[in-house]
């Protein structure tokens, strides 16, 4: 038993070595580009908190890294209740991502607003709340 003891204790520092080599190496793994990026809005608000903007920062950044002129902005307000009314706070949670996008440096041009309209599995308040910005690589 001592025998086996000695070997392992020998073999210590081999193995915490080369757990330390895979987990640096891990770091140096890349990741499939980020295509969508989600807002969230407090309830019956369209102005944007400030992780929303630092999200919407994130986006451009991506933007511009990946030569990316396809961005999509779906706004969403939820589907019960008043349907202009909810169409109305949707696009002006849209404009308000937009108008920062602009702002930080993508062109208006390369941005297309859409209304979105929560599925059956998406049906909750927080999904109400929203904006998506999608980033097409095309």
């Amino acid at each position: 038993m001592k025998k086996v003891f000695a070997f392992m204790r020998r073999l210590a520092p081999v193995g915490a070595t080369s757990l330390m080599v895979a987990g640096l190496l891990a770091g140096c793994v890349s990741h499939l580009p980020r295509n969508d990026y989600v807002i969230f809005f407090d309830t019956e608000s369209v102005t944007l908190t400030p992780t929303g903007k630092a999200i919407i920062a994130s986006a451009v950044e991506a933007a511009h890294k990946r030569h990316i002129s396809h961005i999509t902005v779906a706004g969403s307000a939820g589907k019960s209740g008043d349907a202009d009314v909810l169409k109305k706070v949707a696009d002006a949670r849209a404009d308000s991502v937009i108008d920062v996008l602009v702002q930080d440096g993508i062109k208006r041009e390369d941005i297309r607003k859409e209304t979105f309209i929560p599925t059956d599995v998406e049906n909750s308040r927080v999904a109400f709340r929203r904006v998506t910005v999608h980033l097409a690589d095309h």
